[in-house]
């Protein structure tokens, strides 16, 4: 029962984390409003994501760039001459490293849970494959911390910025930076209840095996 729930809480950690990498990857229902952040303007607005960024305005999504790796959020809008100022604004210049990490941390954090899922059911969830599943999301976990706190950091920076810049701008967290909690904290649930596992669960049920 302790390692289905671990494996549980990492398969609900998994779903997050991939749909957080599919958001915002094209202008379509569902996908266009996953986010990590949101600026507004002039009844305007751009979202920012992991692959791209997408525009409209009066709430309705109009366009989305075409996905890149490590997407770079001072570039959204550069065809754009409306996109210019707010560009200028949130004055997030030279961050491309930090995007790039962000990016790279993310896929790590996500290789990590599903190899910690992967083992376990190969394994048949004996006391090894428990512990080391305890481990991996573990540190999937502190991974995606530093992940949360990149997007945090870099997204309250640019509303920020832009407001202190006279900009009538308004801006907010999205869906994808809450969804990256939530795998965080299933993460470390399952972390919990894998290391519960291993030290309870593999040792009862080898006990009543000998017994029997």
């Amino acid at each position: 029962m302790l390692a289905f729930l671990a494996t549980f809480f990492d398969f609900a950690a998994l779903v997050l984390q991939i749909f957080t990498l599919l958001g915002s990857t094209y202008n379509r229902e569902f996908l266009r409003d996953l986010y990590f952040a949101r600026l507004e303007f002039d009844n305007q607005f751009v979202d920012f994501g992991l692959w791209t960024y997408c525009s409209g305005q009066n709430g309705e999504v109009s366009d989305c760039s075409n996905p890149e790796p490590a997407f770079d959020w001072t570039t959204a809008g550069e065809e754009d001459a409306r996109y210019s100022a707010i560009r200028e604004a949130i004055n997030l210049d030279g961050l491309h490293q930090v995007f790039l990490a962000n990016f790279i941390l993310y896929w790590i954090a996500l290789g990590l849970t599903l190899f910690a899922m992967i083992i376990t059911f190969v394994s048949g969830f004996r006391r090894g494959s428990d512990f080391l599943a305890s481990f991996l999301t573990f540190v999937a976990a502190l991974v995606m911390i530093v992940v949360f706190i990149i997007l945090m950091v870099v997204s309250m920076r640019g509303i920020n910025n832009a407001k202190d810049a006279g900009v009538d701008a308004t801006g907010h967290l999205g869906p994808s930076m809450w969804m990256t909690l939530g795998a965080m904290i299933a993460l470390l649930l399952s972390s919990f209840w894998y290391c519960l596992t291993c030290c309870f669960g593999s040792g009862r049920r080898i006990q009543n095996e000998e017994k029997a």
